[in-house]
């Protein structure tokens, strides 16, 4: 009998140890919550001109419950939204381009200017100095609008040269079509998701704007990758980015001309179509029957077989309806839709 009270003794010392160690573990786990949101989320937040990330609601969670799946999904709220800001920061840089080759023209025809004595010298160093000055700038809307007011000034002094040196001019010009280039593929950059290569979320809601103000009648589908988390967990997220860029490249060759495919975050994605209920919804379901099922992922120096399922929502337009009040009829629908599924 005293052996028995013994080993329950030892048994509840160890309970007492265990449970010392997890309240331990908890306190550091939401004092990491805690720290990526104030010097992660706060400060990028804060460098970029946009609302912050939160993990308060986790936290919460984690202190009214903190059981197994409440950290787990603590810890995948955490992955999504360090996802979502590397999203963010790489968005804000996509407008920064190369200036080097604009400056050296210009610095080669001011020494010209120099030994032409020409009155417009002083006028190509504010416009060398003013592009020094934009490449220097972290924020994209005002980067691009600096350099705009400069190759604008550039453009005014092309035209008064133009019939003292023609071929001076000629050789501006081609620099400016190559630099007006460069700021479109800038912005074309900006409107890209970087993994997948389709639009982001920025890209869909212009066009959905857009299609808002002129009144024409749109649908906007919402789609849900099922089994990606399981994928992802048990291959590794090399496997689940491959993944994605699977599913974006067979989505991108079932679109129309006129269709809007987009990343618009994590294993989500919506498309655009532009025609009533009814049309799209015979077009979801010709997308989810071209777009769910196998995948072959090249994993060197293996290849992965995985089967991929898709939940759908549809929703169209309704007259005075904001982009924002669609969006979450479409995305409310996907989900009555995964409810009613099977498991």
């Amino acid at each position: 009998m005293a052996h028995e009270i013994v080993s329950l003794r030892d048994s509840l010392n160890t309970l007492d140890r265990q449970d010392a160690l997890f309240q331990k573990a908890l306190k550091c786990y939401l004092a990491a919550l805690s720290g990526v949101e104030e010097h992660v989320f706060q400060q990028c937040a804060a460098k970029l001109g946009e609302p912050p990330l939160t993990l308060q609601p986790e936290s919460l969670r984690l202190k009214a419950k903190p059981d197994e799946a409440a950290l787990d999904g603590a810890r995948g709220s955490l992955d999504s939204s360090l996802r979502l800001a590397s999203d963010r920061i790489q968005r804000q840089l996509a407008g920064r381009i190369e200036l080097a080759e604009v400056l050296k023209l210009l610095e080669q025809t001011t020494q010209s200017m120099v030994r032409r004595g020409d009155a417009r010298e002083s006028r190509f160093i504010g416009v060398k100095q003013g592009l020094e000055t934009a490449a220097s700038l972290e924020n994209v809307a005002e980067f691009r609008s600096r350099i705009l007011q400069q190759v604008n000034e550039l453009g005014r002094l092309v035209d008064e040269m133009r019939e003292e040196n023609r071929q001076l001019v000629q050789e501006l010009d081609t620099e400016m079509s190559h630099y007006r280039r460069k700021l479109d593929e800038a912005e074309e950059m900006a409107n890209r998701d970087t993994l997948t290569g389709l639009a982001n979320r920025r890209m869909l809601e212009q066009r959905v704007q857009a299609l808002i103000g002129s009144g024409a009648v749109f649908c906007l589908l919402m789609m849900d990758l099922e089994r990606f988390k399981m994928i992802n967990d048990h291959y590794g997220h090399l496997a689940g980015d491959e993944l994605l860029r699977a599913f974006a490249q067979r989505l991108k060759g079932n679109m129309r001309n006129d269709d809007t495919s987009a990343r618009w975050g994590g294993d989500e994605f919506v498309v655009l179509l532009p025609c009533a209920l009814r049309d799209a919804m015979k077009r979801a379901q010709l997308l989810e029957q071209a777009l769910h099922g196998e995948y072959v992922l090249k994993m060197e120096p293996r290849t992965v077989r995985v089967n991929l399922g898709l939940s759908l929502g549809v929703a169209e337009h309704k007259p005075g309806e904001t982009a924002d009040q669609l969006l979450a009829r479409a995305d409310s629908v996907l989900y009555a839709r995964k409810e009613r599924r099977p498991n």
